[in-house]
């Protein structure tokens, strides 16, 4: 259920509107309803007693999702729509509820005197917010459908300007979850076609508005959409941001240490081909280790020689009854191992000091050498090593 407060100054072009080929008139209060030209002419009488008020219009399209076709009665339909005037404020005054079938979606139009039968006037300002929380009632009161906003007009049925507001609003829906800031967003857009201009404070010159422009044809951002408003996108960018954040420091390195492992893999079997003369037979391969039982390939056994990590992923245990998934790296004698279910090149917090997880393990376990010491020592924290040499 979803509904649209529209103002107007023409009760004659409002109602020849609602009135067409396919209306079917429910109700009438406080008008002629023989025809149409009788009904305009009932709401014009009324309006003449305050001439000063430009738009004594009240139109309230009304329509609801395809699901609850079944349920929209004739009946049920205006007792919907009384209560929605009802909740909105509109009462004791001229109106007509309509009837259309034009459209795959089930709806009707109230058509109202903004003139009340007191000749007061009936104030419909700033009623957005109302307007959602009263259709949000109606639709959990009589349990209808929650519709999916703009996704469920048709796009090919549209004509300019609402063509281009909604081409803009698919367009910022498809670019601003990848957006890490304003920039992204403009030049993105441009992908489209489409230009984005903001709004300056005069004093300040900070922004406070953004619209977008598309074949000649401007739309502030909370008119293609309330979430599209320079603040609602400023916060949809920093949503974006901290999600990157959310992500880690952690994924990043893997991610990276995968991707050199694979490069140098790489490097080290076209260099291995190069070298080799095709003409001379080929020795004997050097016998490459096996670790906790696991028989290493040779770029494997490259990468660990090389000071890099291999990674196992679901192997089976020697009993044959467990499988595990590890990262392995060797210590610089290349002669002991140790396995982590972490991503060894992971920098971690250890005391005062920020170190990779393979130095806090050969700390811990000895596995270190002079070589090493100079080497860690060359980072932030040698006098941790000093400390546990001196313990």
């Amino acid at each position: 259920m979803i509904a649209k407060n529209i103002k107007g100054k023409s009760f004659k072009g409002c109602v020849s509107y609602v009135m067409n080929d396919t209306a079917r008139l429910l109700e009438a209060e406080g008008v002629l309803a023989d025809n149409a030209k009788d009904i305009i002419r009932s709401f014009a009488m009324q309006r003449s007693g305050r001439k000063e008020i430009k738009q004594p219009v009240g139109h309230i399209p009304l329509s609801f999702a395809p699901e609850d076709k079944e349920l929209m009665t004739d009946d049920f339909m205006v007792q919907l729509a009384k209560e929605y005037m009802q909740e909105m404020g509109i009462k004791d005054t001229q109106y007509i509820i309509v009837r259309h079938h034009n459209t795959d979606n089930e709806h009707l139009h109230i058509v109202y005197n903004r003139i009340d039968n007191n000749l007061k006037l009936i104030s419909v300002n700033h009623d957005y917010k109302r307007n959602i929380k009263v259709c949000k009632k109606l639709k959990d009161k009589y349990n209808l459908t929650y519709g999916e906003g703009k996704g469920r007009v048709k796009r090919e049925k549209l004509n300019s300007p609402d063509k281009v507001k909604y081409y803009i609003y698919d367009a910022v829906k498809s670019i601003l979850p990848t957006c890490k800031n304003l920039a992204d967003l403009r030049f993105g857009l441009q992908k489209f076609g489409i230009e984005t201009e903001y709004k300056y404070k005069r004093t300040t010159f900070e922004t406070e508005g953004v619209s977008f422009r598309y074949d000649s044809i401007s739309f502030k951002g909370s008119q293609v959409d309330r979430k599209y408003s320079f603040g609602n996108l400023k916060k949809e960018i920093e949503k974006n941001l901290e999600e990157m954040k959310r992500r880690g420091r952690e994924e990043y390195l893997r991610e990276l240490a995968e991707e050199k492992t694979r490069q140098e893999a790489e490097k080290a079997k076209q260099e291995a081909k190069q070298q080799a003369p095709p003409s001379q037979p080929q020795e004997s391969k050097p016998k490459i280790p096996s670790i906790g039982g696991v028989e290493l390939t040779p770029q494997q056994w490259q990468t660990l020689k090389e000071g890099g990590y291999v990674f196992w992923e679901n192997m089976t245990s020697k009993d044959g009854k467990t499988q595990f998934s590890s990262y392995v790296v060797l210590n610089d004698e290349k002669n002991k191992a140790f396995a982590s279910k972490e991503n060894p090149e992971t920098f971690i917090k250890y005391g005062q000091y920020e170190m990779r997880l393979r130095d806090k393990r050969l700390i811990e376990t000895g596995l270190y050498n002079q070589s090493h010491r100079q080497m860690v020592g060359r980072r932030i924290y040698t006098p941790l090593l000093m400390e546990r040499e001196q313990s």
